[in-house]
């Protein structure tokens, strides 16, 4: 490839990173977020920009390589989650591997921190706040702007289930009905032929639907 071609290649590759970056940010800070609630990740361990500078990296190579018939917002998304879960593996295992019994035992916090240090990487946390409920479960009573003690209620029930869900279901559910993502693009960036994509969805609000249930949330319903 001459220099003029590296060029335009590079502009043409920028012009749609340029597109779907802020999306690709928003993405990566909501598994980060997951990954930390559900103890995956310590705190601070990974960061958005260091996620999306590696997948930058990963796409423009790839690009470079084949620069058409992509679908990009579903290709970047599974380079992303490709990469963060590249990132936890390997970190996980680094802290096992750095970990003695001894130190362990003499450094265990007391139960309480242990117990609260879950609630508040859970604060920070905040899927809930872009799934519109009512388009998942329909039946759902979403409380008025004014019924704060409910609001806060049903976001905290939210967050709960989200954040316990499994990932795949949970990835699925946050990218469609937030992202916009469907069909092959959906299926590209969670790593699930297509077939599967709308079973996925159901399991997702079945469960979604069961943990509000038992959290005492009102529907429209029998339940």
């Amino acid at each position: 490839m001459n220099t003029s071609s590296e060029e335009r290649s590079r502009e043409t590759f920028f012009s749609l990173m340029s597109k779907h970056l802020k999306q690709l940010y928003h993405f990566v800070r909501q598994e980060i977020g997951c990954f930390e609630a559900v103890g995956d990740l310590v705190t601070g361990e990974v960061t958005a920009e260091d996620v999306v500078d590696a997948v930058v990296l990963r796409a423009y190579r790839e690009f470079v390589t084949e620069p058409s018939g992509r679908r990009v917002r579903g290709w970047l998304i599974r380079l992303a989650r490709e990469q963060l879960e590249t990132e936890v593996r390997r970190l996980k295992e680094e802290r096992e591997r750095s970990v003695q019994i001894e130190e362990d035992l003499a450094e265990t916090p007391p139960q309480e921190e242990v117990s609260t240090l879950g609630e508040e990487i859970l604060y920070f946390y905040e899927p809930e706040e872009d799934l519109k409920l009512e388009e998942v479960i329909p039946d759902l009573t979403v409380p008025t702007p004014e019924q704060e003690m409910e609001t806060r209620e049903l976001r905290s029930s939210v967050k709960a289930s989200l954040t316990h869900m499994p990932r795949e279901w949970r990835r699925t559910l946050m990218l469609h009905h937030i992202e916009g993502l469907e069909g092959a693009e959906l299926a590209e960036a969670v790593g699930r032929p297509e077939s599967e994509l709308q079973h996925m969805l159901e399991q997702a609000r079945n469960y979604l639907r069961e943990r509000l249930v038992e959290a005492g949330c009102h529907f429209t319903t029998a339940a």
